[in-house]
């Protein structure tokens, strides 16, 4: 066998070459590449890998929790308010089908409209719902569907396009009325149920919350309108329109009108947009709808079935928000911005003159109520009781001042959306026709029956309906004797100098 020694080895082989010595610098650089790679690598992995174990055992403890919960009857507890509060409000909600004719300018028929919408039931005896104004605009037949699938017929009792709300009436009981909720107490992050038929499907339930209340100038309805919308993120679409907002109690908080239609292919204002049928419309859920308040619904409803019309308190003020004025103006008024409104006019003999207000008069309080901007000051006047004394206080100059107004009832041309004045005689002279007719429209609401049906300013006033008119005040005390509700027929002359006849307001089904 071999051996190690010495003599067992040729020395004339060639010598093998030797490893250089390891040198600590080198040492040192792989361990610190070793340590690089832990971090980069090995601690992220353990990390995760924590993490996941931390995740689970979350999830462990959760389900733990929950099944003790659902054991002890809590999880039912908190989905049985959401179940009641339907339960008792669904059989009182309908579906609301309309056929609408379109006509040529012949007069023919060319086609018909099928519109879908909600309502809800406020007296069951009597066959009273409750649904929106544009849901049965112009329809020449509406039909409710109750849940169980039966068409009936219904009519229209009235209908208010300054808030959208309208009341239609079957025959016969039905079987469930809803209970209205007082929407003052209604509060921003409250549980509310929105029920309708979205898309034609009868009896869908939306749970969410209430985003804000009060929400009055967003111009859905349109400038001559009154707005008090509670926004809410519960899922309103198509049909939904006229359906309740209910609250967890099974009360109607609200009636849903209006979705956040944001602009479509660069289409859509970006603004609220009324929904009332899923035919042939670009609009979905965005998460922010509105719902007309319940306060503000049921004055109107109960007047339209006690009146046929809605009477609204009339102050005889312009007024303006701060933002519409110019800076110098706002800073002359010398009131903090954003408080109350401004008084931009006062008409001539109206409870607003004899009260003694003026121009540039910063309403901030009436009847006990503090004014925020112009539509809140609307919304109020509109729901005072007319011939009511009520006390107002506001600044003149700077300086607060108090006073009482005597609140009139709100004339009829007003309220669809007409302002009417007298031509100055010398004016008047040159006039070659029918000098003896002063009569000219001075300003029409934007979005108002009055812009609906093609009046604008400078048009004039000959007569309401047979009667000739001359004057301002007989053109206001001749629509004052027409049966209340009804339409109100002017006769006008256009800026072709033609004359024809209009019919204002109505129940919304006069052509």
């Amino acid at each position: 066998m071999p051996s190690f020694e010495p003599i067992d080895f040729d020395p004339h082989a060639p010598l093998r070459p030797t490893t250089p010595p390891v040198r600590r610098g080198f040492l040192l650089t792989l361990a610190l590449l070793c340590l690089a790679a832990s971090l980069v690598y090995g601690i992220p992995f353990i990390l995760d890998r924590a993490g996941y174990a931390w995740e689970a055992g979350r999830s462990r403890a959760a389900i733990e929790a929950l099944d003790k919960l659902e054991k002890a009857g809590k999880i039912n507890d908190a989905s049985v308010l959401f179940r009641m509060a339907a339960t008792a409000v669904s059989p009182a909600v309908v579906n609301i089908h309309t056929e609408t004719e379109f006509r040529g300018p012949n007069g023919q028929v060319q086609a018909l409209g099928i519109g879908l919408g909600s309502g809800v039931v406020i007296d069951k005896d009597k066959g009273y719902i409750v649904t929106n104004h544009h849901v049965i605009k112009d329809a020449i037949k509406i039909e409710v569907r109750l849940g169980r699938g039966q068409a009936i017929p219904a009519r229209v009792v009235g209908a208010d396009p300054q808030t959208d709300l309208a009341v239609i009436q079957v025959r016969g009981g039905l079987p469930v009325a809803a209970r209205w909720a007082d929407s003052d107490k209604v509060a921003m992050g409250d549980w509310v149920l929105a029920i309708g038929s979205p898309f034609a499907l009868d009896q869908t339930v939306t749970a969410g919350i209430v985003s804000a209340t009060g929400r009055n100038n967003l111009r859905i309805i349109g400038e001559g309108g009154y707005e008090d919308f509670i926004q809410t993120d519960a899922a309103i679409n198509p049909g939904n329109s006229g359906g309740p907002l209910i609250d967890l109690a099974g009360r109607v908080v609200g009636i849903n009108t209006a979705i956040y239609s944001p602009p479509v292919n660069g289409n859509g204002n970006g603004r609220g947009e009324r929904r009332g049928s899923p035919h042939g419309e670009v609009g979905f859920n965005t998460g922010i709808g509105f719902a007309i308040s319940s306060n503000m619904a049921r004055r109107v409803v109960e007047q339209l079935v006690k009146e046929g019309r809605v009477i609204r308190g009339y102050l005889g003020v312009r007024i303006q928000d701060f933002s519409a004025l110019a800076p110098a103006h706002a800073e002359a008024l010398k009131v903090r911005e954003g408080q109350g409104a401004v008084v931009s006019d006062v008409e001539p003999d109206s409870p607003a003159a004899r009260s003694g207000l003026k121009n540039d008069d910063v309403i901030v309080e009436i009847g006990g109520r503090e004014v925020v901007g112009a539509a809140g000051l609307r919304n109020i006047i509109s729901s005072l009781g007319v011939g009511t004394r009520v006390p107002v206080r506001y600044y003149r100059d700077g300086k607060p001042r108090r006073g009482e107004v005597t609140i009139g009832e709100m004339p009829t041309l007003v309220a669809l959306g007409l302002r009417l004045r007298d031509l100055p005689p010398h004016l008047l002279r040159r006039l070659p026709d029918e000098p003896g007719s002063a009569v000219v429209v001075e300003q029409v609401a934007p979005g108002s029956p009055a812009e609906e049906k093609g009046l604008a300013p400078g048009m004039r006033v000959l007569g309401v309906g047979d009667q000739p008119v001359r004057s301002k005040a007989e053109c206001e005390h001749a629509v004052a004797r027409l049966i209340p509700g009804k339409a109100v027929p002017l006769r006008v002359r256009g800026a072709d100098g033609r004359d024809y006849t209009i019919r204002l307001g109505g129940d919304g089904q006069q052509p």
